[in-house]
């Protein structure tokens, strides 16, 4: 169904069930435990997403949840807040609380002002992100487009070209006030560059190093695992992983991990002098190393088969770190490549990918020095 259509049956169903005299006098239910936002950027070849998404999470809602659901989704036009939420005469509801006229899903403004309007209409004690987009890390547009035919963080195919697109340090800073967690499903976001980008606004992020195959998390369960009154991200993490495992053929992919941010800072000064090299490396320096790539494209490597390799002697300090780090990693025997439409095996998984300077890609290598990660102090 068009999401356009579908919330004006939402308005419609709304306004009806507010004007029947047999409904009994209701209070929207409200809750200061947790609110949790879903982020819907699907103004692109993912519109019909949308729709399933919203649907998915209303008919799995429990009544007896503690806490606040809201939905902003983006499919094409106008865009909607939306309240998913128990009413004793009308069941499981999604209603429409918000519209957003000719809406840009991925401009830093609409994420800041969508939060925002979140925190004043459910204010509570936490606070989760679930984003649903495209997504390629920590790679700026300008050289995302040309390597692997896509765009940054969140891709809005209704606007100009200009800013159809969200950069990683310009999603960080639109983010108004510090959340709980931030859920990625999205492609290439599980990175050290992204989480450490991410550890002042975020405690937990769960993402993928690899590219995400739909239809993504499983929206049937998520909820149940995030009002819990500590977030089970492991539990969401796990189902994630274990639906793409009972797949097979291409379908059978899938890399996940959950990352505590205050960890960050341990492991980044382990890594320090092994990933910190003085120039770029060349092609033999890099052979045999784990990727999870567009591809053949060498963008995102695994950062514990980087620390083996390159500093062998840092590795079990390194191990230790990450621990503590990553609280829950897993992954299938392989991982789907877009690039090549193929399976690509995975032979090492530490949970976060890495980039490694390379004399092939000197735009990239300026970029990536400019990222918290490579400020080493």
């Amino acid at each position: 169904m068009n999401i356009i259509k579908y919330f004006t049956l939402l308005l419609v169903s709304a306004f009806l069930f507010s004007c029947s005299s047999e409904e009994l006098p209701f209070t929207i239910p409200t809750s200061d435990a947790r609110t949790v936002l879903v982020y819907l950027g699907t103004d692109n070849n993912f519109r019909a997403e949308a729709s399933q998404k919203i649907e998915s999470l209303r008919t799995n809602w429990n009544k007896n949840t503690d806490g606040n659901l809201l939905v902003y989704a983006d499919a094409g036009g106008n865009a909607a807040l939306v309240h998913i939420y128990f009413n004793p005469q009308r069941g499981n509801v999604a209603d429409t609380i918000a519209v957003y006229p000719a809406e840009n899903s991925a401009n830093p403004q609409t994420l800041t002002r969508v939060l925002n309007d979140v925190k004043s209409y459910r204010p509570a004690n936490s606070y989760g992100l679930v984003v649903l987009s495209h997504a390629t890390g920590w790679l700026p547009a300008e050289m995302s487009k040309p390597i692997l035919s896509l765009f940054s963080i969140i891709w809005d195919t209704g606007t100009a070209e200009t800013d159809n697109y969200m950069e990683l340090s310009a999603f960080a800073e639109a983010i108004p006030y510090k959340l709980d967690f931030i859920i990625f499903d999205a492609c290439f976001m599980g990175s050290v560059e992204v989480c450490y980008e991410l550890k002042d606004m975020a405690d937990y992020i769960v993402a993928s190093a690899a590219e995400v195959v739909s239809p993504g998390f499983v929206y049937s369960t998520m909820m149940q695992h995030l009002f819990q009154p500590q977030a089970d991200l492991i539990a969401v993490a796990t189902d994630f992983f274990e639906y793409f495992n009972a797949q097979s053929g291409l379908y059978r992919s899938a890399t996940v991990s959950v990352t505590k941010t205050a960890e960050l800072e341990n492991l980044k000064s382990i890594c320090h002098s092994a990933l910190n090299a003085e120039s770029p490396r060349n092609d033999a320096a890099i052979n045999g190393m784990q990727t999870f790539g567009y591809g053949q494209q060498k963008i995102y490597f695994d950062l514990g088969d980087c620390i083996q390799k390159l500093s062998s002697e840092q590795y079990t300090a390194f191990q230790d770190a990450l621990d503590k780090c990553v609280l829950y990693k897993a992954h299938t025997d392989s991982y789907y490549s877009a690039g090549t439409a193929t399976l690509q095996p995975i032979h090492m998984f530490s949970g976060l990918s890495t980039y490694i300077p390379q004399e092939a890609y000197t735009a990239a290598n300026e970029a990536y020095s400019k990222l918290k990660w490579v400020e080493w102090d």
